[in-house]
């Protein structure tokens, strides 16, 4: 006979969101999962999880995989965020169940993250931890290259982060396009301009 759960193991499993039954409902195009979510569970719903878990999956079929990532962008990705559809979590639902091709199940691999800190421009990034990032997202690439995109990755993220503390009005997208246009002898004229 089974033991019957206690009260805080039902509740705790209420109201945890489902992650992999979920993956495997958007592979299998299942539109009514939201819907028989619990409440708690749809207070949990994190749609940009889901992109970044459904868009990633363990296959040889490298052309498969490339769909995934296609499918992934032009399905969810682009209209996940966008003012009409943000507070729609059935809509946003809907459209991560376009992803899947066909309904079968696929094994789902979880992509490592660069810190949050990072990413916002809050702080610098460090040499090891971007090898570290770029090991595990590309675990077959010699050391050399990993080493030669860490360093270009890190010149470029130190300027995003100068402009981004001297301009903090700008947005994120202006960043990434001065970065591009400013050298780093305009940022030194830029310091010595303004006397330091």
């Amino acid at each position: 006979m089974a033991k019957p759960k206690t009260s805080t193991e039902e509740k705790f499993q209420n109201t945890d969101f489902p992650l992999f039954p979920a993956l495997e409902a958007i592979d299998r195009k299942d539109y009514g999962f939201y819907d028989r979510l619990t409440e708690e569970q749809k207070k949990k719903f994190v749609p940009f999880l889901l992109v970044k878990w459904a868009s990633a999956i363990d296959t040889r079929n490298k052309d498969l995989q490339g769909y995934y990532v296609r499918a992934t962008d032009a399905a969810a990705n682009k209209f996940l965020f966008n003012e009409r559809v943000y507070d729609h979590a059935k809509l946003q639902w809907l459209m991560l169940c376009a992803i899947s091709p066909e309904p079968q199940k696929q094994f789902h691999k979880y992509i490592p993250q660069i810190k949050e800190s990072v990413i916002r421009l809050r702080e610098p990034a460090t040499i090891k931890d971007i090898k570290e990032y770029y090991t595990k997202v590309y675990p077959k690439a010699d050391k050399e290259s990993i080493n030669e995109i860490a360093e270009a990755f890190v010149t470029e993220h130190k300027k995003k982060c100068y402009l981004a503390k001297t301009f903090p009005t700008l947005k994120q997208s202006d960043i990434d396009i001065l970065t591009q246009l400013v050298t780093d002898d305009d940022i030194k004229a830029y310091e010595r301009d303004r006397g330091n």
